[in-house]
């Protein structure tokens, strides 16, 4: 499973540059985002010398004035890949979890949606501009983040669903389904402030949940930092388990 979500994520979240190098992705994206500028190190057919692979990826970040970073779980190849790029002084940072449920226990667990009649939910299926303005405003990133982050979910080629919330007509809170192999990946959610432990986070969750039905999805996958308490209590009831954590190497 851990293969397959990993392909999955990283379809879901595609790099403005994407290099093979013997299996390995080497990605980069303006530096916006550690996933689309990191090495995706889960593919190692052994045609090229490890040393020779380590030093090309070094030379890829080098040369776009990026530190080299790997994404590291338990399906990287080769399987000691985490301990040599410790030893190399690699810092390792941004540890978190990939948590999997089906789709069924998330709308066993879920309110309906007229359980809450403030709440108004529509999914696009296109790039949506409201949808964006406000997750960049939520999430309070710049002119040059939002650019990058732009582009990234303007080339998601998997079927995919802007989730939008509002309450009382006013926009509240966003999230991302993206969906492949019969699995929904939850990516960007974000409630403005003000709209904060009113359900509306639930609702969305909720309609991707329906809405992913409809394109053949029966399992749902997500990413949490380890250190984001507050998304890990939101999604633990829900009966998200975590099926793997992955983390980051970082060149010094």
């Amino acid at each position: 499973m851990i293969p397959l979500l990993e392909t999955l994520s990283a379809n879901a979240w595609p790099a403005a540059e994407i290099v093979h190098l013997d299996g390995w992705r080497l990605r980069y994206t303006g530096g916006v985002t550690r996933r689309a500028n990191s090495v995706w190190p889960n593919v190692h057919s052994g045609a090229h010398p490890l040393d020779a692979k380590l030093a090309s990826v070094e030379d890829f970040y080098t040369r776009r004035n990026a530190p080299a970073t790997y994404q590291i779980c338990d399906a990287m190849q080769p399987a000691g890949l985490d301990d040599l790029l410790a030893a190399r002084s690699y810092a390792a940072v941004s540890h978190s979890h990939v948590q999997t449920a089906p789709i069924a226990d998330l709308l066993a667990a879920l309110p309906p949606l007229r359980a809450n009649p403030t709440l108004a939910i529509e999914v696009a299926e296109e790039f949506d501009e409201e949808w964006f303005d406000l997750y960049c405003a939520t999430e309070q990133v710049d002119a040059y983040g939002a650019a990058m982050r732009r582009a990234i979910l303007q080339r998601i080629a998997p079927a995919h669903g802007f989730a939008l919330a509002r309450v009382q007509g006013e926009p509240a809170a966003v999230g991302l389904g993206v969906v492949g192999n019969g699995w929904l990946g939850i990516f960007c959610m974000a409630t403005r402030p003000p709209f904060r432990r009113q359900g509306a986070a639930r609702a969305i969750l909720r309609t991707l949940a329906i809405w992913s039905e409809l394109a053949g999805a029966r399992q749902s996958y997500l990413q949490v930092m380890a250190k984001n308490t507050a998304a890990l209590a939101l999604y633990a009831p829900l009966g998200f388990t975590t099926a793997y954590r992955y983390h980051y190497r970082v060149r010094p």
